[in-house]
């Protein structure tokens, strides 16, 4: 009987270390009063006080990039990096001034917001770097926004910022190129972190009251339209984060606090001032799915990477296994595909790359080039309805956003259609259609 109960002991010891360790791979940090805190992904509990000691010069934001930890100064106008125990590394900085939010981007960048123009930054503009720390270069935010605060990127091929200076969260794509905007100006004063709690809400947090309109507080925004679909008065707010039990932290100049949304209570979890929240596993990488699909795939001349079916639709292509098993010389979607090439499809999660999965392509020619004299459509920007005609019949079209994932496709049989676009968020989207066994592909700007 001893020996049964030492097993159930040595057993239950077993059990707790597993849960223990399962538990503390993921952890949500924020800075605060000059220290990254560790709370407890699931209801928000601080499980180390003080598990990386910060310099002064207001540290603002921190991102896991890898198997490191970088924390961005706004004021210090530098990016210090630490390994995943929280030892120092080094520090970039040089080319920022007045930092906010900084985010993995495809997987394989870290976007900066800057503000400034001190020590030769840009101003109001977004700063690339690789995760060695190498800059990239940059793209302005003006002249359709100025000041960004946060940054977000929401692994469909676009990026959402937010702003103190034009006070709106707009759209871009991982080129930089503006696709419009998802709360408008003049909505709420200073947006400074943004989240998405989950498809189609953002959660925001708002600085300062508009005088005479919107207040200051802890927001949900529909993705898709920008409406306010809830709102909480909590005061000057600078960070937000949606933890596992549904409740959602928040953080200010007071400490950082915690709002059930289902009872309107909030809760302070620590006093202090506070900033930004991240989310770390600290652990390492975790090695994400490998991308799955057909690994042999025919297209017609001037098909591109983008044109490739595979699960999940957001992955990084490379031209070689070795690039792929590295993360090097990433491939742009807008590839022409070659005949008989191998491209490998590789899913990068907070900057932990999957498997290669390898997709050889067959490209045939078109049977017919497309008439371009006999063909015309309208309007194009289009808030509504789009207008395609040709001299011919028109057998197919299809709608397919910037990935290549495909939305809708119609057999119109007819010379002249008019398609319906006001189920489409605002974007670019590219139209194909067959005509006279020829395909004609036109890029379409959706207000």
């Amino acid at each position: 009987m001893k020996n049964i109960t030492s097993f159930k002991k040595i057993i239950s010891i077993v059990l707790i270390l597993i849960t223990v360790s399962l538990s503390g791979q993921e952890r949500i940090a924020v800075i605060q009063d000059s220290q990254v805190r560790l709370l407890d992904t699931e209801n928000g509990d601080i499980i180390d006080p003080s598990f990386i000691s910060l310099d002064s010069g207001t540290p603002k934001a921190l991102i896991q990039v890898a198997e490191e930890i970088w924390v961005g100064y706004q004021l210090a106008d530098k990016i210090d990096r630490f390994d995943l125990d929280g030892n120092f590394l080094s520090s970039i900085d040089t080319g920022l001034d007045n930092i906010r939010g900084l985010s993995i981007v495809n997987g394989i960048e870290v976007w900066v917001c800057n503000s400034g123009t001190n020590n030769g930054a840009p101003g109001d503009a977004i700063i690339r770097f690789d995760f060695d720390g190498n800059n990239l270069g940059f793209f302005p935010t003006t002249p359709q926004s100025d000041s960004p605060f946060d940054i977000i990127d929401t692994g469909a091929g676009e990026v959402y910022i937010s702003y103190s200076g034009t006070n709106n969260i707009e759209r871009r794509d991982y080129s930089g190129a503006f696709l419009g905007n998802i709360v408008d100006q003049g909505v709420v004063n200073f947006i400074q972190q943004i989240e998405i709690e989950e498809p189609g809400v953002i959660l925001a947090a708002v600085f300062s009251i508009i005088s005479g309109g919107n207040q200051n507080g802890l927001y949900r925004f529909s993705e898709t339209d920008g409406s306010i679909i809830d709102y909480w008065s909590l005061g000057n707010l600078r960070g937000v984060a949606k933890l596992g039990n549904g409740d959602i932290l928040w953080s200010s100049g007071a400490g950082i606090s915690k709002l059930n949304p289902a009872t309107g209570v909030s809760v302070l979890i620590s006093g202090g001032s506070a900033q930004y929240f991240g989310r770390f596993n600290l652990d390492g990488c975790v090695t994400p799915a490998t991308p799955t699909g057909d690994p042999m795939q025919t297209f017609v001349q001037g098909a591109t990477l983008a044109d490739i079916v595979v699960d999940p639709i957001d992955v990084t292509w490379f031209a070689t296994e070795a690039d792929a098993m590295n993360n090097t010389n990433p491939l742009p979607l807008n590839t022409l595909l070659e005949d008989g090439e191998t491209y490998y499809a590789v899913n990068i999660v907070d900057g932990c790359l999957s498997e290669p999965f390898a997709v050889t392509v067959t490209v045939t020619l078109s049977i017919n080039e497309f008439s371009e004299a006999n063909f015309s459509y309208y309007p194009n920007p289009t808030k509504d309805k789009l207008t395609l005609k040709h001299s011919s019949e028109i057998s197919e079209i299809s709608i397919s956003n910037l990935l290549g994932q495909n939305i809708l496709v119609l057999h119109p049989q007819n010379s002249e259609v008019e398609l319906n676009l006001t189920f489409l968020p605002k974007g670019i989207y590219l139209i194909t259609l067959s005509a006279n066994e020829a395909k004609k592909t036109i890029n379409i700007i959706k207000e």
